[in-house]
């Protein structure tokens, strides 16, 4: 692995999440605010890197970041943190994905998806369902079997294309 000078093997940070591609495009993005070349980045250097990947984030919470991932204890991120830093903002970003494609269905607040939710929906991406249908479409996600889908139901039919 690379630390500051060290030959860069990107194929050694490659993770189920990340592929090589993505791995030289956060390398290439991590070395242009690596200043100094010393394989670190600092907190106000994180927060230009990660706003040049499409996250705007407050100090807070790269502060947060930071310390979540710095295992050294340096104040900085090495490359390889940097990497289990965009692994952890890639599960949190899937998870915000979840939750708002949930609301999209849960129109009304109740927490719930039912048959209507569904029609309404799709009625309004000029999709026509008839209430049969509707309700297939729900009970193919109801784990519980409560004729309603809530998060939990949601998060876990959702698992099943991954």
């Amino acid at each position: 692995m690379d630390g500051g000078g060290g030959d860069f093997n990107p194929r050694d940070y490659v993770t189920e999440q990340f592929n090589l591609d993505q791995i030289i495009e956060f390398r290439e993005a991590f070395n242009t605010f690596d200043r100094d070349g010393d394989g670190t980045v600092g907190v106000d250097e994180l927060g230009t890197v990660l706003s040049s990947l499409g996250q705007k984030m407050t100090n807070r919470e790269l502060s947060n970041m930071i310390k979540t991932v710095d295992k050294d204890g340096s104040g900085c991120i090495e490359f390889q943190e940097f990497i289990e830093l965009m692994e952890t903002r890639g599960r949190h970003s899937v998870e915000e994905d979840l939750q708002e494609a949930f609301a999209a269905f849960d129109k009304n607040g109740s927490s719930f998806i039912e048959p209507e939710d569904v029609q309404a929906l799709l009625m309004s991406l000029g999709e026509r369902v008839t209430d049969s249908e509707a309700e297939e479409m729900v009970q193919m996600a109801d784990v519980d079997g409560d004729g309603r889908v809530s998060l939990h139901d949601y998060r876990l039919f959702m698992d099943t294309f991954k």
